[in-house]
């Protein structure tokens, strides 16, 4: 079976399909052929696909009665599940299936207060295997240099799992992409946020690599 890395967080507007595209992408050229299931009701990544060109990953639509079955049928090495805005069915089987549980949350407090019933079923689980899936927060979609930028990290200090230093700012480039069938690593002039996505793949697959749990 494929590594499966999900996104999920039950907060519409997280920014689960731009971390799901951009992240696939991102393994797809460090060598990890990757491609994504869209659990979102939303299909936003769905719609995406249509306009992707060959090079981008492929994206198929999944539900709870089928996502184990996508999984076991999928033919690259790394799975991308973007997940459903809601605490459902579907969430919770994909990060039974996880790897990786990626919880990409902006710099609010509603955004990391509705995560909190994936961090009890993601502790449940851990409990219950000796540490799978392994997961982790990703700061998404911040604004640079104010308060709430800066006080974030300390916030989900308080939480048991770890959040990556790699985080996404508040960017056009992000929105271009998602709109256009392409990623930031691709669309030129978007260097920055590429370093970003760049910078969360590299610590994302580091998780993967761990052997110390």
């Amino acid at each position: 079976m494929p590594t499966v890395v999900s996104i999920l967080n039950q907060k519409g507007g997280s920014g689960k399909s731009t971390l799901a595209t951009n992240l696939a992408r991102a393994y797809d050229l460090e060598g990890y052929a990757a491609q994504i299931l869209d659990g979102d009701s939303q299909r936003t990544v769905t719609e995406w696909a249509k306009l992707a060109g060959e090079d981008m990953p492929t994206v198929t639509p999944t539900t709870a009665p089928t996502i184990r079955d996508d999984v076991e049928a999928a033919t690259s090495s790394v799975v991308f599940v973007d997940g459903a805005p809601a605490h459902d069915t579907l969430n919770v089987r994909a990060m039974k299936l996880s790897d990786l549980v990626l919880i990409p949350v902006r710099a609010s407090g509603p955004d990391i207060w509705s995560s909190e019933d994936l961090l009890d079923s993601i502790q449940t689980r851990r409990e219950k295997t000796g540490g799978t899936p392994r997961a982790a927060f990703v700061v998404c979609q911040q604004i640079a240099r104010t308060n709430l930028a800066s006080e974030i990290g300390d916030v989900l200090g308080t939480y048991a799992l770890p959040t990556l230093d790699g985080r996404t700012n508040h960017r056009v480039a992000y929105a271009e992409a998602l709109s256009s069938g392409t990623t930031v690593l691709d669309l030129p002039g978007a260097k920055k946020a590429e370093e970003e996505i760049q910078r969360i793949a590299e610590q994302s697959l580091e998780l993967l690599r761990r052997t110390d749990e």
